[in-house]
């Protein structure tokens, strides 16, 4: 018998609709809570947010 356990997640998520940014956290089932909604508009479309920072790269 195996167990998956995942760990809490936090993620940053932006609504495409509105533009408003929301966090939420997947818990241990994979569930996203709160439900996936936005508070402003209650669009249920998002769009996941880059990372913040950047990398240089040399010019060949």
């Amino acid at each position: 018998m195996s167990v998956k356990i995942m760990a809490d997640l936090t993620v940053d998520y932006k609504c495409a609709n509105c533009g408003a940014i929301q966090s939420f956290t997947r818990d241990r089932e994979g569930k996203w809570q709160p439900a996936m909604t936005c508070k402003a508009c209650g669009s249920r479309i998002f769009i996941k947010l880059r990372r913040t920072g950047h990398k240089i790269l040399d010019a060949e």
